[in-house]
Order: C-alpha cells, then structure tokens, then sequence
C-alpha cells in the first residue's frame, strides 16, 4: 500500500519538454508533455500493442492570444477533438485540461490514423506498473488496537487521545486552542480510497468523491470490483486529518471539508498486496480537486520506478508538472517524501534508490519527510537533494507510531502506523488551520513561511529540509504580515528618494506587484525593507527555470516603488536574450534569505 514500508512507488518515465507556438507562446506551452524522439522501442511497442496511451493535442480549438494563461489551462478539450477520436477508435479514459490531452486505448490499426489528425501532437504511452508489496505490518497486529470506551471509562482524559503526541509535536494544539479546527477550509486527498464507517469519520463534511480507478462516485471498497484492503491506506490517512472521537482520537482538522479522490488499485494476494497504478488517474484526481475547490492537497502517494535521479528536476514527471500548476492556480500541494531512504543511491538505474520520489521534486510542492521520536531522519525516509541542488525534503514530522483509525472497523484504532505517508497530513492539518485563521493567505505564502519558521530553518539541510513544523511561529508569521499592530510608524527613507509614504511598519522583506503588468519588453520591480540588508532579485519562468539574476545590493530600510528606485527588469534573460511572452516568478531574497514571490505576466 502507498507510503506504508516498503515505498516501493512507481513513476513515469523522462519525456521531454516541448514548446510550441501560438503566434504568441503562451505560459502553458512551457507544461505541454510531448513524445520524445528518444522514446525506446519498448514504449512504442507498448503505443502500438493497444495498450493505455495519451493523445496529446497541438491547441484547444480557439485563439490562443485571446485567452489569460490561467483561462487557457482551464478551457476544456474541444468536443468535437474528442469525437474525432472515438470514431476512428479510440476509448477514452480521463481528460486532462492542463496537459491538453486525453488518456485512451488505442488499437495498433487506428494509431496512425489518430496521430495524423491536424489537431494531433503526438502520442505517448501512459505510464503503468504493478508491484508485489508486503503486507503493512499493522494488519497483523493487535497489541496496540484499542476499542471505543464504554460510557463510563474515564482512562484518557485528553481531549486528542492516542493523537496527542503527533498533534503537540507541531504546535497544531495553539491554533486549536484559538478555535481553529479547519472550519470552511477545503482538503483534496488523493489516496487508495476512502471508507467512512468508522465511529471517528461517518460525522465528516465531504463535500464530493470519486473513484477515478473505476470512473465511478463510490470510492469505498466494492466486492465486485475491489480487493480486501483496497480502501485501507486511504481510510488511515483521513484519520489523522479528520478523526473526532474525543479522548480517543482526535485529527488535525476535523471540521474541514473534504473531498476524496481515489487514484491507485490493490490486489490483496494471501500475504501480500499487488499494486496497480497509472499516471492519469493521479493526474485526473488532482485536477478535479482544484476544480471542485480544494485548496490543499494531501498526496501519500508517490512514484520512484519510472525515474533515474536526473529526472528529480521538477520539470520532467507529469505528475510533478500537474503539481506545480497546481500551485500556480493557488493550492497548496503536500507530498510524502517517498520511502526508500534506506537504500543506497544507485543514480543511473530507474527506481530512485535512495532519493525522493514525485511529486516530492516540485518547486513549491510540500515535500515531507519522517523523523523518529528522537528528532532524527527515518531509516526509511527518503533524503534529498533535486538533481539540480534544491532542500528536499522541505519540512518533516513524525512518522513512526503514528495513531489513527484501524481500517475495516468501526471502533478500533493503532499507534503502529508509519511512513512518511503519514507524516504528510499532519502537515496538511496544520496548513488548513492557518488558511482558517488567515483566509487571505495563499499557497505561495504559506510555503514560504512554513520553511521558514520551522525548527531547522536557519541551516536546512537533505535529511530533515527545513525542521519541524511549528505552528504557534508560523501563525506569529502569518499575523505580522496580515495585520499591523500599533500605531503606524514613518519607514526612514533616504531623501533622495521621489517617493514618500507612511505604512504600517513591515515585519519582513516584501516585494511587491510589478508594474506595468502584463508589461512589454521592460517593467519594474517594487519592494520595502524593514531593515538594512543585501538585496537580490532572481526570475523565473512557469518550469522553474531560472531566467535571469540582478544583485542589487545593500540596501538601507525603505520602500523602493517609484522607477527611479525599484529594480529595473529588460525582460532578457543572462545570456541577453529577449524572452517570450508567458508567466514568470520575480523572488526576493535579502541577506540570503528568500521570501515570498510575485507572478509577472509578459506579454508581446
């Protein structure tokens, strides 16, 4: 099962990136997956053989120049491409809007007649794989199965029950004390399904569910269709969010509202489970929960089979790229680290031994990773870094003895569940808490806050990113940059400056809207300091690349607005080059440290 040990996942393999033109480049074409010259003859054996296969498209039937980037990702696939497509054979399976592409069978006779279709990029295999895991470890064990009590049993007292521990370890306990229990707040879940007859989960809001396995609403276990098991990893994940039995187990956001996504099939086989898992039902779940309105995603699911650690780039699975669009569309997205941390790095194999798995590589994905009771790295947590140098994991928290509900029950619960599956949504708890308490906040936002006032913030490193997690600081955080308190005070401006204002005083480095924007060719770039410090300001497009770096220097406190001040971009990379019309990030970074960054919008 998903994330309990052992993490063997599956992924996809590299497929190269493709830009294509619309007169005007737009920033989806940045995310398009086409087929690669270098695909080996076993995948276009596999594209040939009838076999599952995306059909990727060159445009979406309309003007590409008319529609905003964000407008582009979400205009459905045209009708009458998908039409098209089932008459010369096809059987589609999900739609994908942001890769512009549809997953579907596909016989070796109708192949070329599919792909020369004007309106036909190319076509790709979809990415499947089965795997024979162990049985989790918790099945067979009852020393640590506790019932409901009866009424008069008064043994535990505390509120939380056999989750105090996981839940006071981040300091979720201050924002519950404050009220904040995720009431109004959205959760995605992407898992193995979801059964909701336990006394600790028949009481959630769920606002929506779907099994994207079998394209159907019910995504608990199905005798017709579905193994024993099948809905267990995912019925143990919602637990430690949205379990409420008081003084027996009691989840990080309970009052949240869910939505549940069903994207991976076990087989039970006597001992153990084989697993199937294709790309597009991920894909598919995470675009109907940004959809339906999730604005967090909790994936303890993650693929390591189809990867070589040169893949870890952010920019090469298609499952990260979903992920990192995702986030540009405003939800924030937490993934377990992946749990092949006691492995040896073998770095030109597929597999990941050793390394992160995706989604976990995204820019802005959330990737966590499982510390003991110690404080120290699980053997079996997967260590960083991305191959192109980044902090991976980004935060972590305990996953070993890790307390939720007992599957295929309606009473019991266990303290013996681990993985890094189960450290992600605690973490995803406490971002649903602060959305509550500041519902003004964005994904972009709490990424960078909760990095930087975790427990290892000031030296992050592979093994544990950037800490632990501690909620009562980002809270502290997010109020300094939401609210002012006190009186407004002057900010010292040099007198050469044309630009003189009276704010609030700032707690930290804030960039602010560049302007024009959407600019053409040039633009400039605002931002206040509430201390002297070293500044720098790097761009980068949609794919996280980076475009071009400007070392401003130091800087006394201020605001820097008007042209004579703020920094002035030409809109060419380092090399010199004009660039293209699309999305970039402008990031601010002072004395080092980076803080939350601006979207840009070039447009020729």
């Amino acid at each position: 099962m998903a994330s309990l040990l052992p993490f063997n996942k599956l992924l996809f393999p590299r497929i190269s990136f493709f830009f294509f033109r619309f007169g005007v480049i737009c920033f989806f074409a940045n995310l398009i997956f086409l087929s690669s010259p270098t695909v080996s003859s076993t995948e276009r054996s596999k594209v040939a053989s009838g076999l599952k296969v995306w059909v990727f498209f060159s445009d979406k039937g309309i003007d590409n120049q008319s529609l905003s980037p964000v407008r582009f990702l979400d205009e459905p696939i045209p009708l009458v491409y998908l039409s098209t497509i089932k008459d010369q054979g096809a059987k589609i399976h999900h739609q994908s809007r942001w890769l512009n592409a549809v997953s579907a069978n596909i016989s070796p006779e109708n192949h070329q007649s599919i792909l020369s279709l004007p309106f036909v990029q190319s076509i790709g295999p979809v990415r499947s794989y089965r795997n024979i895991v162990q049985k989790p470890v918790w099945l067979n064990q009852k020393n640590n199965i506790f019932s409901a009590p009866s009424e008069g049993e008064k043994e535990n007292p505390i509120e939380y029950g056999l989750a105090k521990k996981q839940v006071e370890h981040l300091q979720a306990d201050f924002l519950h004390k404050k009220g904040y229990w995720g009431k109004t707040v959205v959760i995605g879940i992407l898992d193995t399904g979801f059964d909701l007859s336990h006394q600790s989960l028949n009481k959630i809001e769920v606002l929506d569910q779907w099994d994207f396995v079998n394209n159907d609403p019910i995504t608990k276990d199905e005798p017709d269709q579905d193994d024993v098991g099948q809905s267990d990893h995912g019925s143990i994940i919602l637990g430690v969010l949205a379990a409420n039995t008081p003084r027996q187990l009691v989840g990080l956001a309970p009052q949240a509202k869910y939505l549940l996504a069903k994207t991976e099939k076990n087989w039970h086989k006597g001992i153990d489970f084989e697993r199937q898992i294709e790309e597009d039902w991920w894909i598919a779940g995470l675009e109907w929960l940004e959809q339906k309105g999730a604005q967090v995603v909790n994936s303890s699911l993650g693929y390591a089979n189809w990867y070589r650690f040169s893949d870890l780039d952010g920019k090469t699975s298609k499952v990260t790229i979903a992920a990192n669009i995702a986030l540009e569309k405003g939800v924030l997205v937490i993934s377990a680290s992946g749990n092949l941390g006691a492995k040896l790095p073998e770095d030109q194999r597929l597999g990941l031994r050793g390394r992160i798995t995706v989604p976990a590589d995204g820019f802005d994905v959330l990737a966590v990773g499982s510390i003991n009771r110690w404080g120290k790295r699980s053997v079996f947590s997967s260590p960083g870094p991305t191959v192109d140098g980044r902090i991976k994991p980004d935060l972590v928290a305990l996953g070993e003895g890790i307390a939720s509900i007992r599957p295929r029950s309606q009473f019991g619960f266990a303290t013996n569940h681990r993985g890094t599956s189960l450290s992600a949504p605690l973490i995803s708890g406490v971002a649903a808490l602060l959305i509550q308490a500041f519902p003004r906040v964005t994904a972009t936002d709490l990424v960078s806050i909760l990095r930087n006032t975790a427990s290892n913030s000031a030296q992050p490193n592979n093994e544990v990113g950037y800490g632990v997690v501690r909620a009562e600081l980002a809270h502290q955080s997010l109020l300094d940059k939401f609210l002012h308190v006190g009186q407004p005070e002057p900010i010292l401006i040099d007198k050469k400056k044309s630009l003189k204002t009276l704010f609030g005083q700032i707690k930290s480095p804030l960039i602010r809207p560049n302007y024009p924007n959407p600019f053409n060719a040039e633009t400039w770039i605002p931002f206040s300091l509430p201390a002297n410090g070293n500044v720098q300001i790097s761009i980068y497009d949609f794919a996280g690349y980076l475009v071009q770096k400007m070392w401003i220097g130091e800087c006394d406190a201020g605001d820097y607005l008007d042209t004579n001040q703020a920094v002035y971009w030409d809109g060419r990379d380092k090399s010199g080059q004009a660039i293209t019309s699309g999305n970039y990030f402008a990031v601010l970074s002072v004395d080092g440290r980076i803080y939350p960054a601006m979207k840009m919008t070039l447009q020729e």
